[in-house]
């Protein structure tokens, strides 16, 4: 159903133990050629396919036919790819794919072991994985592909959900795997990921622009920042920003596990905070207090002053707006257009504001091209887009953003910081949840960091204690 072709005469060839990295804007065919890698174009992902794929001795791919099926490893840019969703625990969810091929229980546990320990994620081994956040549920994904030691490992933006340390660490495994014989291939944004590769393929639309060494990859013109465009958003409704209070708020999920201890935090209205922190510190945790989808286990939070009860909630519904750091759990209608039109239409706003709120977050984040696409078809960065262009229409007084820049490339981060310049400079309050310490530095005024459910640095961005490199690039 695409206008056009996502990948044209690519050709590449990936060694055992050798790595490759991927790198190019969104939308330059990195999915694409990962999918058909992993020898699911056509026979999962429908497509139509010209050329060839082998993976050892199995045809993938002949003359535009699905062929033989091929054991790869695969991990994707949402967590939620990676997961069966049927296990009761982190140990089971990375056993799920040993079980289906048939690997002895005696062989299986030290295969596990190994991942779990390779992915820094031992202490995870008894929670259930809907219980983790984002971050710590693609760890379990990528675990669980290493456990299966495929023949060939194929990793799609999978640094996208991960904090610095995390990333670093995913780009120090991938050499190891491939002296085992592995052939690896590995498309991402990150910087740290694509330097891992012995080598670099660049695309641009679609196209091989070139085959460098790491190093050199990183300043080819087609992973070039854009001239910045103009950000389009402007306030249509008049919303009063809420002031947020937490009162040694604590949170405890079913099962024990403590995501929030004792934090106390005062966010004024028209100020713009980030949270920032390492995966599982609690900062989506945070979020969803903060919009009144959960409840603390104990102390207060308060909105306006106001514990929230239904009528405060009713009133922090319509003047909320929240960018969860899943895109999929938001995304309503059969079109982008859709999609985003979405929350104002439920707050009973004129058919007249609501166009004009759609057509202004559409352009604010460059999907008004796109507004007639299945927000399902999109890739994940272009997903997290039409989320947050939803939130965008909605024109609240309070952003809780999880994750803005998820997968985004160059342009896509300089889109995102001008955006939230465009809020604050409308007096928008503003909290974002964020590994990209970049986006915290040059972004907000007032960086917040949490570590294992505690408040342990609340002031200007110097102030912040994680000391990691920004993940974008």
């Amino acid at each position: 159903g695409a206008d056009g072709e996502a990948l044209r005469e690519v050709s590449l060839a990936v060694e055992a133990g050798e790595v490759v990295s991927v790198a190019g804007r969104n939308g330059a065919g990195k999915s694409t050629l990962a999918l058909a890698a992993a020898g699911l174009l056509p026979r999962v992902v429908r497509a139509r396919a010209r050329g060839s794929v082998r993976v050892g001795e199995r045809i993938a791919l002949a003359d535009g036919r699905a062929g033989e099926p091929v054991l790869a490893g695969l991990v994707l840019a949402d967590p939620a790819t990676g997961l069966s969703g049927a296990r009761a625990s982190v140990r089971e969810e990375v056993a799920f794919g040993l079980e289906n091929l048939g690997v002895a229980r005696a062989a299986m546990d030290p295969r596990i072991d190994a991942a779990l320990d390779a992915l820094g994620i031992g202490e995870l081994a008894d929670r259930p994985p809907e219980q983790l956040s984002g971050g710590e549920q693609q760890r379990v994904a990528i675990a669980a592909a290493v456990a299966m030691a495929a023949p060939l490992f194929v990793l799609d933006e999978a640094s996208a959900e991960l904090d610095p340390p995390t990333t670093r660490k995913l780009a120090e495994l991938l050499p190891r795997l491939a002296t085992h014989g592995i052939a690896v291939l590995a498309a991402d944004h990150a910087p740290a990921i694509l330097r891992a590769g012995t080598r670099t393929l660049v695309l641009d639309a679609g196209s091989v622009a070139a085959e460098l060494d790491p190093a050199s990859a990183l300043d080819h013109p087609a992973l070039a920042a854009l001239p910045a465009e103009p950000v389009a958003w402007r306030p249509i409704r008049s919303v009063p920003a809420p002031s947020i209070e937490l009162l040694d708020v604590t949170y405890r999920y079913p099962g024990g596990t403590e995501a929030l201890r004792g934090v106390r935090l005062s966010i004024d209205p028209g100020e713009a905070v980030a949270i920032v922190g390492q995966n599982g510190s609690g900062k989506s945790t945070l979020a969803k207090l903060l919009v009144g989808l959960l409840r603390p286990t104990g102390g207060r939070v308060l909105v306006d002053g106001r514990e929230p009860d239904g009528r405060v909630e009713m009133a922090a519904a319509r003047s909320t707006g929240l960018l969860l750091q899943d895109p999929r759990e938001q995304l309503f209608g059969r079109t982008v257009e859709a999609a985003v039109a979405f929350g104002p239409r439920n707050l009973g706003l004129p058919a007249g504001q609501v166009d004009a709120l759609v057509d202004s977050a559409l352009a604010t984040t460059g999907l008004a091209a796109r507004r007639t696409s299945n927000p399902h078809d999109l890739d994940h960065a272009a997903r997290k887009l039409a989320a947050l262009a939803g939130v965008l229409a909605m024109d609240p007084g309070l952003y809780l953003l999880d994750e803005p820049t998820t997968g985004q490339d160059r342009p896509g981060l300089a889109r995102a910081q001008a955006t939230i310049a465009a809020l604050r400079a409308a007096g928008r309050t503003i909290v974002a949840i964020t590994h990209d310490l970049d986006l915290a530095r040059r972004s907000f005024d007032r960086v917040v960091e949490l570590r294992a459910g505690e408040v342990v640095a609340d002031g200007p961005p110097g102030a912040a204690a994680s000391k990691s490199a920004p993940q974008g690039g």
